[in-house]
């Protein structure tokens, strides 16, 4: 545990290298320590040994945020070649995009209420992303398929008819498949 304020004295040889062996210590065991170090700057890491956290200073060196439990091999993070289960909720919240192209970096589940008609079009396709669409076409108004948007033969036809349609996504990377439920009431 070593934690020093950086400054490097001005003082003889021995006693300025030794200021640097110190200051080395401190950077390479992250300013480890029972309490904060009395010098901070923006962005300095402190492993926090009371709390076994890893935190950080913030960009305006007004506060620290932690980062990690240093008592995780993953910090407390996910490790994302593992298998992950999840305590708390996990949900995509609803994207409304009503001109009928559903970009995917922007969520996974959407919202449509077209005011007129579509070409139903994915961009930005990611690989692996399934999700859902809520097409609203009150109006019955003509969908079409974009040629990245892959459906059975009666797809188009059926939800270009007035009605309320919950709609199945599954993306390959090039294609979004699709399939639709009936209208609902």
């Amino acid at each position: 545990m070593a934690q020093h304020d950086y400054s490097i004295a001005n003082a003889d040889g021995a006693t300025v290298r030794a200021d640097l062996n110190n200051a080395l210590s401190a950077i390479v065991s992250l300013n480890s320590g029972a309490s904060e170090p009395s010098t901070t700057y923006a962005y300095m890491l402190w492993a926090d040994t009371t709390n076994s956290l890893l935190k950080i200073r913030n960009g305006a060196d007004s506060a620290w945020l932690e980062v990690g439990d240093l008592t995780s091999a993953t910090l407390g993070h996910a490790d994302l070649d593992a298998d992950q289960s999840w305590t708390g909720s996990q949900r995509a919240t609803i994207v409304t995009d009503n001109d009928g192209s559903f970009d995917m970096n922007a969520g996974q589940n959407f919202s449509c209420t077209p005011s007129g008609n579509f070409t139903l079009t994915f961009t930005n396709i990611a690989n692996g992303q399934s999700g859902w669409i809520l097409l609203v076409n009150t109006g019955g108004h003509t969908v079409s398929l974009h040629t990245n948007s892959k459906a059975d033969a009666n797809f188009a036809t059926t939800v270009s008819t007035a009605g309320t349609y919950l709609i199945s996504y599954f993306s390959n990377g090039t294609n979004a498949y699709l399939t639709n439920s009936a209208a609902m009431a």
